[in-house]
């Protein structure tokens, strides 16, 4: 009983719903850094799609050999310097830099901590969201990459809730996450709100893997996702 709650509470949100850069559209820029790859819109300004493996070493390092989150500053991709060059768009906005591979996974490695400040891997959030429910998430993430050895996962959003700054960055309407777990096969899903409303629970954001690929315009092949044309 509780479970079909929790997915009618999901589906109604829903229904209100090695470094490189490569043009793969015409407003699609796709940008590999060391380990996330960012599938970033020249349009909206900010990443339709991020996607990531997440291990246990990437997370589990010993305190002594800990990457301190200042070694990251928030600058424009040197991959797409004039592209993501955003900083005045965020600049009082009212919006957080919300990242989508977040820094506490590069907690281990120098490089990846650097490179997940970039606008590439931006999306504008409301802090309440951003430092709330969406940073619970990424926590029990990489509980599980420690516990699972390896998970991947794909960052996305849908629609448009406004739009910040002279270069009008795309505020979405809702976040999305995906988590798999490629020993088990199994996907789990979520959509937020991109709102300081999202306040519930976890659990009350899970959805289907259907559902979550009609709505957010992806499809999913053995945990990597692909945007639809």
């Amino acid at each position: 009983m509780k479970k079909n709650l929790l997915r009618t509470r999901a589906l109604s949100i829903v229904l209100v719903f090695l470094c490189t850069a490569q043009a793969i559209a015409q407003d699609i820029v796709k940008i590999t850094h060391t380990y996330y790859t960012s599938y970033f819109s020249t349009r909206e300004h900010i990443p339709l799609l991020v996607q990531y493996t997440l291990t246990d070493d990437m997370v589990n390092c010993s305190p002594e050999t800990k990457v301190p989150r200042s070694v990251g500053k928030f600058k424009a991709d040197p991959l797409e310097p004039e592209l993501t060059n955003l900083a005045k768009d965020y600049l009082r906005s009212g919006y957080d830099k919300g990242h989508n591979m977040s820094a506490a996974d590069n907690g281990c490695n120098v490089t990846g901590m650097q490179e997940c400040f970039y606008f590439s891997n931006m999306t504008p959030q409301p802090h309440f969201f951003n430092a709330g429910v969406w940073s619970k998430l990424e926590r029990q993430e990489r509980n599980e990459a420690i516990e699972h050895g390896k998970i991947m996962v794909s960052i996305g959003s849908v629609g448009k809730a406004g739009a910040i700054g002279p270069d009008s960055v795309i505020v979405p309407k809702y976040m999305w996450k995906v988590i798999y777990y490629p020993r088990q096969k199994i996907y789990e899903c979520y959509i937020f709100p991109n709102s300081d409303e999202a306040s519930r629970p976890l659990e009350e954001y899970l959805t289907t893997l259907d559902v979550l690929q009609a709505h957010a315009d992806v499809t999913f092949h053995n945990g990597v996702a692909t945007l639809n044309d």
